[in-house]
């Protein structure tokens, strides 16, 4: 389709999803809106939100025993949980196909899967038979499972790769160990960052996968995905994403601000505005690549976490990838995590593989940049550990603000 054509599929769905939720959403409904209400004279809808309304926020046409309960992650420091009906499930199934299917997945083609659900409920367990996918639990991989797995996996093809991008890190890291080269033909990455260095690792592993990223939320939403271009595809018939400033005021294309998502495919407890606690930036249109594979809008970057954001006394605000930007050219760390520990003070912690602290030419130099991010406002100091602990989620965390003012 083109652009025109999408947008117009997306402003109908939008008012059909507005005008329904004005109508069957007690909710909404008591906020007495104008039937014709255009979206931006609906409330910003938060997590505490989402926590105290739950019951007023479903739909009078649906019965929440039989919805199905989503939680988020917490990832952003608040838990949160909607309600699904099962025939949305699988429009999002649909959806997910939809972008394996961008890295030349086929159903019936081999998928090995890195998650966080190891025990597999039945429908989960269809799923993984229905796709040919072999499990594996992201967050507690031992090195001869993977390699196991792999062998199963080795003669193969074609076969897929799917999962958290620090997991699969893991898988490419053990498989480059051992010198071994396996060949996927796509990777599809959800949950967490997909770095720099990820996909080098993942590119010579692998023999140069279709790489797919992937960006959604737990609380039941797909709304954009990398394929051919380093922005994302939105996936415009399912979402309107704005992207806003502290008081919800739309901030132009191309500057950072908060993501507010609104789904226009969900109507059991619809979702309108919803504050994700993301930061990111819409591509100015005069930007948009003249050829892309698709005809939908630009999301130029997600940025971070609302709670990874560190602010130095000089006013410059740091996301991951301030830090990213430096500390991943650094072949002697392994992983790192940044921690506010003052208004003025920063802890870099860091993993090496050899376990020995970095050589002090080289600790001076990442110092130097650092100090330059936040011109000299802050004290920077490094900490060598023998391990870096996850989030309650179990997603990698790489900044912690420990800071009370």
């Amino acid at each position: 389709m083109s652009a025109e054509e999408l947008e117009r599929i997306q402003s109908e769905n939008l008012k059909k999803i507005l005008q329904y939720a004005s109508e069957n959403v007690p909710y909404y409904r008591d906020l007495n809106l104008d039937k014709d209400a255009d979206l931006s004279d609906f409330p910003i809808l938060t997590k505490a939100i989402l926590r105290t309304k739950s019951n007023q926020l479903i739909s009078d046409k649906y019965h929440k025993n039989q919805l199905e309960t989503n939680h988020s992650s917490g990832s952003s420091g608040e838990q949160s949980f909607t309600y699904m009906s099962f025939d949305h499930k699988f429009y999002l199934r649909a959806l997910q196909t939809h972008w394996w299917m961008w890295g030349g997945y086929k159903p019936g083609e081999f998928m090995l899967q890195a998650g966080i659900s190891p025990k597999r409920s039945f429908p989960k367990k269809l799923k993984d038979l229905f796709f040919r996918v072999q499990y594996m639990n992201a967050f507690k991989l031992k090195q001869d499972e993977i390699t196991e797995q792999l062998k199963l996996l080795e003669k193969k093809d074609p076969k897929h790769l799917a999962g958290y991008p620090s997991a699969l890190n893991e898988i490419a890291l053990l498989a480059l160990s051992n010198n071994k080269i396996y060949h996927f033909k796509s990777l599809i990455s959800y949950g967490d960052k997909l770095f720099g260095h990820y996909r080098k690792n993942f590119e010579n592993a692998f023999q140069n996968p279709t790489i797919i990223n992937t960006y959604g939320c737990a609380e039941g939403l797909l709304m954009a995905c990398q394929a051919d271009l380093p922005y994302y595809y939105i996936m415009s018939p399912h979402v309107f994403l704005e992207v806003v400033n502290e008081n919800g005021e739309p901030v132009p294309d191309g500057e950072r601000g908060h993501i507010l998502v609104t789904s226009l495919s969900s109507f059991s407890m619809p979702l309108i505005r919803y504050r994700l606690g993301d930061l990111g930036v819409l591509l100015p249109k005069s930007l948009y690549p003249s050829h892309r594979k698709f005809n939908y809008p630009l999301l130029q970057e997600v940025t971070g976490r609302e709670t990874e954001i560190i602010k130095a006394p000089n006013g410059n605000i740091l996301t991951v990838h301030s830090f990213t930007g430096i500390l991943e050219y650094v072949e002697e760390i392994k992983q790192f995590k940044i921690i506010q520990i003052s208004k003025i003070r920063l802890v870099v912690e860091y993993q090496t593989d050899s376990g020995v602290k970095l050589p002090f030419k080289v600790e001076n130099e990442v110092h130097d940049k650092l100090l330059d991010l936040v011109e000299g406002t802050m004290d920077i100091t490094f900490n060598l550990v023998e391990k870096i602990a996850a989030s309650p989620s179990g997603k990698p965390q790489i900044i912690e603000i420990q800071r009370k003012n």
